[in-house]
């Protein structure tokens, strides 16, 4: 059975998905099956979703991101990769080129020019 299933929520995504795909204003930017992705998220912007999630147990420590600035307006993105104006990690590149989707070694697909 395959069925899609949306939602910001990526604690409720990891109990009932085998592969996920995260999207950033309207684009996917990384598509990996729920243990490569929860252990070892590629994009910038799937490691700040995945930060944001509550922890069952307050002394296990994680590193949260906090995303600066305004999410751009979706009718007017702004040129290059969409969230180069939130990331982190953002290079000139970033301002100029959209990333295309690339399949890694570990079988994730990821649309980020850090790779």
């Amino acid at each position: 059975m395959t069925y899609l299933f949306i939602s910001h929520d990526l604690s409720v995504v990891e109990h009932i998905s085998d592969t996920i795909t995260v999207m950033y204003l309207g684009n996917m930017v990384e598509i990996a099956d729920k243990r490569t992705l929860f252990n070892d998220p590629k994009h910038p912007y799937t490691k700040a979703l995945l930060s944001s999630i509550p922890q069952a147990y307050p002394k296990q420590q994680r590193e949260r991101i906090v995303l600066q600035g305004e999410i751009p307006n979706a009718a007017d993105p702004p040129s290059g990769c969409k969230f180069h104006t939130r990331c982190p990690m953002a290079m000139e590149i970033c301002q100029k080129e959209r990333p295309q989707m690339q399949t890694l070694k570990d079988g994730s697909r990821v649309a980020c020019h850090l790779y």
